[in-house]
């Protein structure tokens, strides 16, 4: 801010103060006064700037407030005016001053700025050429937002117009840093990363541009999207001086414009993805695929009998109908895959990155599953199930177009052979599937037929070498594919729901054993213990079984301890806390399996939930040659034993790990140098042995 000499056009009617006060100022550096509204003709000294009183006595000299202003050239006028009269100084602006000032309501602050302002402006009109001056006059005028910078990027001037489509004040005067964050947003909502893509930034240095949409984003305010022209401002020699641009209000027009593409690209019904935009964005994850050498694959699912929803419930029911299947779809996709409608009753769903073939189809199992379940829709229970077809890239085919044709292939497929089902377009899956399928089906009858059996494996007390107890293992006798481990048919018994029953029948053969071998053998305290899938603690049907089998075989409870997979106890839903809570009422033992692998929290052991802890077979598999495993095992012991938890340990096949757990003070331990999982048949002359002295060790593996 530097002072300047100052000439003051008017009577000081209401400026007679603030003109006093101004000689004091360092801004001021000489000020004449002049009653007419016109420059002396006798003055012999340097005028930096001129304060023009905008009131009623303009009028009297005769001339309009225009052609004043414009008699002033090539001066820069500041119009004074009383803050209730403010309308004066916007009017003044509008006929040509380079600014305004309310005498009874303005900082020395706000001054300085005004007066520099007006200066510099002044000085840029009078390095424009004659056409340029032309030019910006006629714009200030237009309906388009006019700014006019510097070729320092300083805000010269602000139309009317685009003050209004900004929201910015008649006083309001951007400062020097404006320019970088006036409109720094580009179309897309994204922060332009180089400077000089900035529409003023390019403006002042003379890039000529047109239709640059960017957003204008202000606090308290709305974004305002703006398409914006601008080009450089030249003086007489043709050197640049500063830039101007241009712009519109588009914001109603481009949300408009996207309402519109959504409703090309979107299903109206359900919000999915329609056929376009899914083949667009398969497409480019087909593309992610190629590059990551990652798996994907496309469903294609088509509801079984949709039509007799329609003709039975009526049309309204079936549209609610299939807006619930987006919505189950949405809600359980992974992030990163997606789902659009195909049309009618037919929906794709696209995994990405899903690792085994098989997980793609354990993902279409689950929707298979979630996709069957009861649909409420108003007073009506509607049931729909889905057909599934399954196309893997890039062995059903290499492009959006063929992989969807193979999973709509795949879908008729599993429509054909009744529906509620999932079928690849695999040759080489579908076998495997089928003999999923075959397993499956066999499941259902297991039980009716009676082809589980339960094998048994001792557990014994490493302090004394004593057996203290069996773990329950569920074998099944397959008619054709002979006896089977719990690997191969588990997940299916998890999958499709058969858990409960064969869970509960586990419990009931294993309690009813161990009170046989107690009460045959005068063995109270031999225990049994029993796996739980995180399943069957989800309902109450398995405190009900126990709580049964209990009062039928007349256990102590206490000899019972069941398995809990996850070790996130604390972490659990509410409903498997209640059954927790419940099964510690009845008096069974819980013990926390795969102890030592996952996270485990103190809160989790301590409690009051857990009685034991049985020690991840991969850890034992090589303690004696993996010191991380050795320390891992050591830590865990002490903790567990530190919060009164009994630790066992599982698959122990050497002598060598044998002693390294005694070393630990481990509780228990189960493994092939103990016993294999034997027949109930082979307990009996085991715990014979044990009756007359002779311990498992001693007797060798059986």
């Amino acid at each position: 801010m530097t002072g300047h000499s100052i000439l003051y056009l008017g009577r000081g009617e209401f400026a007679a103060e603030y003109l006093s006060e101004l000689e004091t100022l360092s801004c001021c550096t000489m000020l004449t006064r002049c009653n007419s509204f016109e420059l002396p003709e006798d003055r012999s000294h340097v005028i930096d700037l001129v304060l023009l009183e905008a009131g009623p006595l303009i009028a009297q000299s005769g001339q309009s407030l225009g052609e004043l202003i414009q008699s002033l050239d090539p001066y820069p006028v500041v119009a004074l005016t009383r803050r209730a009269h403010e309308h004066r100084g916007i009017a003044a602006i509008r006929a040509g001053a380079q600014g305004y000032i309310c005498v009874d309501d303005v900082t020395v602050e706000a001054q300085d700025a005004a007066f520099d302002h007006a200066v510099q402006r002044n000085r840029l009109q009078l390095r424009l050429s004659d056409t340029d001056v032309t030019v910006l006059s006629m714009l200030r005028n237009i309906n388009d937002g006019v700014i006019i910078v510097d070729d320092a990027g300083h805000v010269m001037d602000i139309n009317p117009a685009a003050r209004s489509i900004l929201g910015l004040g008649a006083r309001v005067q951007p400062d020097p840093t404006w320019e970088q964050t006036f409109c720094c947003i580009d179309g897309k909502g994204d922060s332009y990363r180089n400077a000089h893509e900035l529409p003023l930034m390019r403006a002042r240095n003379g890039e000529k541009f047109a239709n640059q949409v960017a957003i204008y984003r202000s606090p308290e305010h709305p974004d305002t999207v703006l398409s914006i022209n601008g080009q450089g401002l030249f003086d007489g020699n043709r050197e640049l001086v500063g830039g101007v641009i241009t712009f519109r209000d588009i914001t109603e027009i481009t949300h408009r414009t996207t309402e519109l593409e959504k409703r090309a690209q979107y299903d109206e019904l359900t919000g999915l993805a329609n056929r376009t935009l899914f083949s667009e964005q398969l497409s480019r994850a087909i593309g992610r695929s190629q590059r990551k050498g990652a798996p994907l694959a496309t469903l294609f699912i088509d509801l079984d009998r949709f039509k007799s929803v329609n003709d039975t419930l009526g049309h309204d029911i079936g549209d609610a109908l299939l807006r619930d299947v987006a919505n189950r779809l949405k809600d359980n996709l992974r992030i990163g895959d997606f789902t659009g409608r195909w049309g009618g009753d037919e929906f794709v769903v696209c995994l990405e990155d899903f690792g085994e073939a098989a997980n793609a189809a354990a993902a279409a199992q689950k929707l298979l599953l979630v996709l069957s379940e009861k649909y409420e829709i108003g007073n009506s229970e509607v049931y729909a199930t889905p057909s599934i077809g399954i196309s893997l890239f890039p062995e059903s085919g290499d492009s959006a177009e063929r992989l969807i044709k193979a999973a709509d292939i795949a879908m008729f497929e599993a429509k054909k052979r009744g529906g509620g089902r999932f079928q690849y377009y695999s040759n080489a899956l579908n076998t495997k599937l089928a003999q999923r399928e075959e397993l499956e089906v066999g499941l259902r009858h297991a039980l009716v037929r009676d082809e589980f059996v339960l094998h048994y494996q001792p557990r014994i007390d490493l302090a004394s070498g004593r057996l203290i107890g069996l773990e329950a293992l569920l074998r099944w006798q397959h008619p054709r594919f002979g006896l089977l481990p719990p690997a191969r048919f588990l997940p299916i018994l998890e999958s499709s729901g058969l858990i409960h029953s064969a869970g509960e029948w586990v419990i009931g053969t294993a309690c009813r054993a161990l009170a046989g071998w107690q009460r045959r053998f005068e063995l109270p305290d031999l225990s049994i213990a029993i796996n739980l899938s995180p399943q069957q603690l989800v309902h109450k049907r398995l405190v009900d079984v126990l709580e049964k089998t209990l009062a039928d075989t007349m256990l102590d409870p206490g000899c019972i301890e069941l398995e809990i997979g996850d070790g996130d106890v604390v972490g659990r839903r509410s409903t498997e806390i209640d059954t927790l809570r419940a099964l510690r009422r009845l008096g069974v033992r819980l013990s926390l399996d795969h102890f030592g692998t996952g996270d485990v929290s103190f809160e989790s052991l301590d409690n009051g939930f857990i009685d034991s802890c049985v020690l991840d077979r991969e850890l034992v598999a090589d303690i004696v040659e993996n010191d991380s495993h050795q320390r891992i095992v050591r830590a865990a012991i002490a903790m567990a034993q530190g919060l009164d938890i009994e630790v066992a340990a599982e698959g122990v096949e050497t002598l060598t790990q044998l002693e390294f757990l005694r070393s630990c003070n481990c509780d228990l331990a189960q493994g092939f140098l103990i016993s294999r999982p034997m027949q109930p048949e082979k307990v009996s002359a085991v715990l014979r042995s044990e009756i007359a002295g002779t311990s498992l060790l001693a007797r060798g593996m059986p």
